[in-house]
């Protein structure tokens, strides 16, 4: 049945890749081309832009149910294959005009090598969800324990949320990255893997690679570790910290109504899926369901996620992807979140 369960994920990349072959024109198009009302020019108008990954279904929800609208707030959202080029959007704008666009919907690497990147504008207001059953290790058979990696050859994307699964992993298990020999790989490579003539011990990928690799490799590979446990897959809501400035009480209401978007998504699995189907025309539905049922919906800043970010910028600094000390109360603004759920923002975060 586990099995059976992460076959059929063919979780988010999946249902991206069926939209982006679908839409990839037309979403492109839609993107470059939005009004300039779109952007958030007027405080009820608000631009979004999003992958259209089901962990972000709240929205979906908010959207499709009217609780934007019940808001107050006209909100469009663009949805785009490829989380780094709204990130480049939101960065530099369009036609001159620098920023374009009013919040983003991103993914934690991406989240804090962007913070950085950006003399830290850029602030996270609340966790959309997460998921830790995403990310896996995929090892040779005869690879039956932690330390069995130990001295062996591991594939991975350097600088991905896989990466710092790896890197977790083997941390909670007495090993480094030091203690095995990396190699910067595409998820895609593990379809080809040679099982006889490479010396890849294993695979640290998202799904659905490896759903696709137990099918494909058979007995030869097992499963090894998923995050849990060690780390979780995380979709954030960030946004310009000038922004918040410039149009307070936006935020405060957008958040309350993909709230209600969270709890319409987890009580009506029927609708998220006809949802996909009609603004995505996704046809196989499997991977929906299967990442309906994984994902951990969150709509709030809590302890789990502090310690995982912490662990993260850590992580990150000592790979070279982060020059400073990651800084939670600069990554994270709780004060729309405290404004509007008080009840979903943990203690810890006070500032």
């Amino acid at each position: 049945m586990r099995h059976s369960t992460r076959s059929c994920r063919l979780a988010y990349l999946a249902l991206a890749i069926v939209i982006a072959s679908t839409l990839g024109a037309a979403l492109a198009a839609a993107l470059w081309t939005a009004t300039t009302a779109e952007a958030g020019h007027e405080d009820r108008r608000v631009l979004i832009f999003a992958q259209p990954f089901v962990r972000a279904d709240a929205i979906w929800m908010a959207q499709a149910k009217g609780f934007f609208k019940e808001e107050r707030l006209a909100v469009s959202v663009k949805w785009v294959s490829a989380g780094t080029d709204a990130l480049k959007v939101l960065q530099e704008g369009r036609e001159g005009k620098p920023g374009f666009g009013d919040l983003i919907v991103v993914s934690d690497v991406s989240a804090v090598n962007f913070w950085e990147s950006v003399g830290r504008d850029f602030v996270v207001i609340a966790v959309l969800a997460r998921d830790a059953e995403g990310y896996t290790g995929i090892a040779k058979v005869e690879i039956k324990t932690p330390q069995a990696l130990r001295a062996k050859r591991i594939a991975t994307r350097l600088g991905s949320t896989s990466a710092w699964l790896l890197g977790e992993y083997l941390r909670a298990h007495g090993m480094s990255e030091r203690d095995v020999a990396l190699k910067n790989e595409g998820p895609e490579a593990i379809l080809t893997w040679d099982l006889d003539g490479s010396d890849v011990a294993a695979f640290f990928v998202r799904e659905p690679y490896a759903a696709l690799a137990l099918a494909k490799h058979g007995d030869r590979v097992h499963h090894l570790t998923t995050a849990k446990g060690y780390a979780h897959g995380y979709l954030l809501l960030g946004t310009w910290k000038r922004y918040l400035q410039e149009h307070p009480g936006v935020a405060e209401r957008l958040l309350r109504a993909i709230d209600r978007g969270r709890q319409y998504a987890a009580g009506h699995k029927d609708e998220v899926i006809e949802f996909a189907r009609g603004r995505f025309s996704v046809v196989d539905i499997a991977p929906v369901e299967a990442d309906y049922s994984s994902n951990e919906r969150v709509v709030g800043l809590d302890r789990v996620t502090l310690d995982d970010f912490q662990r993260l910028g850590r992580w990150m600094q000592e790979a070279g992807l982060l020059k400073a000390t990651f800084d939670p109360k600069a990554f994270f603004d709780p004060r729309p979140l405290r404004a509007s759920l008080p009840e979903r923002v943990t203690v810890d975060l006070s500032w």
